[in-house]
């Protein structure tokens, strides 16, 4: 009996023994608390109250919602696209749970809001961005082109290369370290290096490229005119006499070739670092699922869209979400490699607020674009969390 332990809690002592173990953890958690606070949480705070006032060097007085007025000037459409995109937001509610529960009518019925949604912002958003500011919409344009040309290249370039790496090949290590120096250099030296390289003068490397397909030299970094309507031989000059029609014939043309360049910089950076994680994704996979499906006979597509892809979907999901941010967040080597000639076809939001803020010193205004953005890149990371949540796969 007296070696048997006792499982009951000391009664004498316990409830001071308690609060001495709290107050040690608050006090080693107040550090980051107390950051966190200062530099995450009171800034955001502070913003929505500057945007509130009229603010150049001083806060001057307050104006309440005129510098989101601004933005986008009428509040109707503002309402209908608001409307608008909490239908696709229920649409894809409804078609997740269709899938999880195996609901054709449900599906069907997702289907038809997600269709009607979309409708609603192609109708009405010509119109809310007609009525707003329109360089704040051509900033947002170019900052979902940039994202877009972005995040799938990197991902599948960064896949591939994680794939050539993670092979038995002489010099392995030599290779990671050649592609991840991109990504180690200050990105406003690489910047410098690349505008170097495509350089508008037909000697520069991306110009000597396209004369060996015997084409004329191109002015890259400063080219605002959109690729498909390059590619098209400007066929796509055409103007319309509506105001839907002539909204998205600007988003018809595509990114601008000088935007075009700074996707191609911002992937040479970051592939590597892409292909680090990717690396490190594949070697957390057992090896014997791929020996179990060689003894089956699966083939080399077989196990790479059966086994590896579904494994390395958390990683995917990461890559995704951190690449989503960077790329609507990006500004440093934008900043150095935009040129006046562009006219602003390569300048995203943040380009945008940063010369608000600096240039025409609207702090009030800023901070409301700011608020924007930081809405914009809230709710997609809210709606890639919603979708990715059911395609993660942990084990």
């Amino acid at each position: 009996m007296r070696d048997r332990v006792s499982l009951q809690p000391r009664k004498r002592g316990g409830g001071r023994h308690s609060v001495s173990e709290n107050l040690t953890g608050y006090l080693f958690i107040f550090p980051s608390v107390l950051l966190i606070t200062v530099f995450g949480i009171f800034p955001v705070f502070f913003t929505i109250y500057v945007s509130l006032h009229k603010w150049r060097i001083k806060r001057s007085r307050f104006i309440g919602l005129a510098n989101y007025r601004e933005m986008f000037g009428s509040p109707f459409y503002l309402l209908l696209v608001l409307a608008a995109l909490i239908c696709i937001a229920v649409a894809i509610y409804l078609i997740g749970k269709a899938r999880v529960k195996k609901v054709p009518l449900l599906a069907g019925s997702g289907v038809i809001v997600l269709l009607i949604g979309t409708a609603a912002v192609a109708l009405f958003l010509p119109y809310l961005a007609e009525a707003g500011d329109e360089g704040m919409f051509a900033s947002l344009r170019v900052t979902i082109w940039y994202s877009l040309g972005t995040v799938p290249v990197q991902l599948a370039l960064g896949l591939l290369l994680a794939s050539f790496l993670y092979r038995k090949i002489p010099a392995k290590q030599a290779f990671r370290v050649i592609f991840l120096l991109p990504y180690i250099v200050p990105s406003v030296a690489s910047a410098a290096v690349f505008e170097r390289l495509f350089s508008l003068k037909p000697e520069s490397f991306a110009n000597q490229v396209l004369a060996l397909f015997g084409r004329p030299p191109a002015q890259w970094l400063l080219e605002p005119k959109g690729i498909f309507f390059l590619l098209s031989g400007q066929r796509m000059a055409a103007t319309s006499q509506s105001v839907i029609g002539n909204y998205w014939l600007g988003w018809a043309h595509g990114p601008s070739l000088a935007l075009l360049s700074i996707i191609f910089f911002n992937c040479w950076v970051f592939v590597g670092y892409y292909a680090l994680i990717y690396t490190n994704g594949l070697s957390n996979i057992p090896r014997q699922l791929y020996e179990a499906a060689q003894v089956d006979g699966a083939g080399k597509l077989t196990v790479f869209f059966r086994i590896t892809l579904p494994l390395l979907t958390p990683t995917t999901y990461f890559l995704t979400l951190i690449g989503i941010i960077g790329t609507f967040k990006a500004f440093a080597h934008i900043y150095v490699l935009r040129h006046p000639a562009a006219r602003g076809e390569v300048d995203p939001m943040s380009v945008q607020i940063f010369f608000t803020f600096f240039r025409k010193s609207r702090f009030g205004y800023a901070a409301a674009m700011s608020l924007l953005l930081f809405a914009i890149v809230l709710i997609l990371t809210l709606v890639q969390r919603r979708i990715m949540r059911a395609r993660v796969h942990y084990g």
